[in-house]
């Protein structure tokens, strides 16, 4: 009998293949009749697997559960939510295509759909790639995202917003503003990771988004917030501490304070750190980030480095404008020195040159700073 019952009453296929390989499976139903389906459809695949040399035919549910327990990653949960969406569309990994992809995310944001195209890629890539699963994988469209949000506050606003929430949250939030830690990596910090006396924690790889181990020097601010949270559970320094979604409301709105997500705190360290003049490889470091163009998006709130350049220009009205006589140098060298500096290193801006002899040469066209 090629459909059988076992002791605890589970229905499981017997049969061999071709090649006289046995294949004993439990299949996951009561009924006899699609339990004999079942058996007949992975005959027939084993039989062109070995004959013809086709692949097997795999679930998508398979590979995705095989790349949840092979990836580590920190965004675990967020990812095992792509998948069950992508369940919802697809069993096998044979039918999967960019087209139906497409059609899938069709209704979501331009930034949502990547974060859930990007989990579906990796799969399929490691399914074509590492596994032998499918002969290829298919080339997925990511669409084209808006800079992102950056929502920061003032440290007045800060203050006020740690003096609204519960005083069991303080200490996170506190930490949080202090070191830039992501909420998960904040959460997930055990005493053993923390050095009061050094002043130094650190972050496991398996801790970290971008699974790689790092150290954070803590402030004053932190080192407070450590104290307070001090003598609340024996292992973890934020024990069952995250603040809800209605709690974390409530206290922005006490606050006065709108537009804040609990990751804007992060946005808000890195900012209050570009503004201070932290250089920007410096801060990639502690924050943990992967690439420096991660980091460059805060780079537009500190101007200062920019000053020295934006002055070379001179005042208006001084009489020292461009003169049409350039002592014998071409048009051409003095556009060439007006982008050069003395030293040879390239300026950061471009000066207006619409009083420039050469500004009146051929079509004008605008300029693009």
């Amino acid at each position: 009998m090629s459909v059988r019952r076992r002791k605890d009453g589970k229905l499981f296929v017997d049969f061999y293949t071709s090649s006289g390989r046995r294949v004993r499976q439990v299949v996951e139903t009561d009924d006899r009749k699609e339990a004999k389906e079942y058996h007949d459809r992975i005959k027939a695949e084993a039989w062109r697997t070995e004959r013809l040399g086709h692949k097997p035919r795999v679930l998508f549910a398979t590979a995705a559960a095989r790349w949840l327990r092979e990836s580590h990653k920190a965004s675990i949960r967020n990812d095992a939510l792509h998948i069950a969406f992508w369940r919802d569309h697809f069993t096998h990994l044979d039918e999967i295509t960019r087209e139906k992809a497409d059609l899938a995310v069709a209704k979501m944001g331009n930034a949502n759909a990547n974060r859930y195209t990007a989990t579906l890629r990796s799969i399929m890539n490691r399914s074509a790639d590492t596994w032998g699963m499918i002969d290829r994988a298919p080339k997925f469209r990511m669409r084209q995202e808006a800079d992102r949000r950056i929502r920061f506050l003032t440290h007045e606003e800060a203050a006020t917003l740690i003096a609204s929430i519960a005083p069991r949250h303080r200490p996170l939030v506190r930490l949080l503003l202090a070191t830039g830690m992501r909420l998960g990596e904040a959460l997930a910090l055990t005493w053993q990771q923390i050095d009061l006396a050094r002043r130094v924690a650190w972050v496991q790889a398996d801790q970290a988004k971008n699974g790689a181990a790092r150290s954070i020097p803590l402030n004053d601010d932190a080192v407070q917030a450590l104290q307070e949270a001090l003598g609340r559970h024996r292992v973890s320094v934020f024990h069952q501490d995250r603040p809800t979604h209605t709690v974390w409301r409530n206290a922005l709105k006490r606050a006065g304070i709108t537009d804040f997500r609990i990751h804007d705190c992060r946005h808000t360290w890195a900012s209050w750190h570009v503004q201070a003049g932290t250089p920007l490889y410096a801060l990639q470091e502690m924050g943990g980030w992967k690439t420096v163009e991660m980091v460059r998006r805060y780079a537009h709130l500190a101007a200062e480095h920019l000053a020295e350049h934006a002055a070379r220009i001179g005042k208006m009205g001084t009489g020292k404008a461009h003169s049409s006589d350039s002592g014998g140098a071409s048009d051409s060298e003095s556009v060439a020195k007006s982008l050069i500096g003395g030293e040879g290193g390239i300026r950061t801006h471009v000066p207006d040159f619409s009083d420039h002899p050469i500004s009146n040469r051929g079509a004008s066209a605008p300029h693009h700073h």
